[in-house]
């Protein structure tokens, strides 16, 4: 075999692996998918070769390549990208990954995304989000600019879920304009002089995107796209969603899913 080239994906047999983590990092992305989904093996890609032996060490499965090399040829259930999009150098390479990850995942994609909503609105009162300063957040990625790459790309069957309503500047992570870069979450939470600026609309902490690859069953498309039991706690703590037993949002419940041991 000759020598790959820069980012080229090395051989890989992606038929015996559920699904594909690009942006792996040390392996936590790939752990919460084997439970979130119930699946039993997925293979994580990352383009640092440091990022690629931590997760290795953690107990599963990474190959060194560039995310945009990949094409598994619909080998795998799914794709997945948590926390990801946003460390990249711009949107063309958000749309290109996003082009790669609709090659290899016969089923879904599955995108975990921090929320930049509403940015320019917020700053212009002097505050803003802890991580929309963050040296590592290079493609701030907005809702509408995913809408209109799933169009380019022919991805016409999404769901959008917003997580955590941010309703004021009363809730823990929204900091002074001024306060500093790279703050952790709870660094930010420390800050107590910020001042009260009620948000019409709201801001969010993150989204979940679903991108459907095939036809699915009302219900199988629920049991995918269903929050975890932690998303519910937060959506109903911020007021986002009614608390349970008042009959409406049962499609939102979580259920009880079996935590999964990373096979190699």
């Amino acid at each position: 075999m000759g020598k790959l080239a820069k980012g080229e994906a090395p051989p890989t047999d992606w038929s015996v692996y559920d699904f594909i983590d690009l942006g792996c990092s040390n392996g936590g992305s790939i752990q919460h998918c084997l439970n979130r989904f119930t699946v039993t093996r997925g293979i994580g890609v990352d383009i640092d070769p440091r990022k690629v032996e931590t997760t290795r060490a953690a107990g599963f499965d990474a190959i060194v390549a560039d995310a945009r090399a990949i094409d598994a040829e619909r080998g795998v259930s799914f794709v997945t990208m948590l926390d990801f999009f946003e460390h990249l150098p711009d949107l063309g390479m958000v749309e290109e990954i996003l082009a790669a990850a609709a090659r290899s995942a016969r089923d879904f994609i599955y995108i975990k995304h921090p929320s930049f909503e509403g940015q320019e609105r917020v700053e212009a009162d002097g505050l803003r989000q802890y991580w929309w300063n963050w040296h590592g957040h290079t493609a701030h990625v907005r809702v509408a600019d995913y809408c209109a790459m799933f169009d380019r790309l022919g991805l016409s069957t999404y769901m959008i879920r917003y997580i955590e309503r941010v309703s004021d500047s009363a809730h823990p992570s929204i900091v002074p304009a001024s306060a500093p870069q790279d703050l952790s979450s709870a660094t930010a939470a420390e800050i107590t002089d910020v001042k009260f600026v009620e948000f019409s609309p709201a801001l969010w902490r993150r989204q979940d995107i679903f991108i459907a690859l095939r036809a699915f069953a009302p219900d199988e498309w629920a049991d995918i796209t269903r929050p975890t039991g932690q998303d519910h706690k937060v959506m109903v703590a911020s007021g986002q969603i009614p608390a349970p037993g008042d009959g409406t949002y049962k499609h939102l419940r979580p259920v009880r899913r079996k935590k999964v041991s990373p096979v190699s």
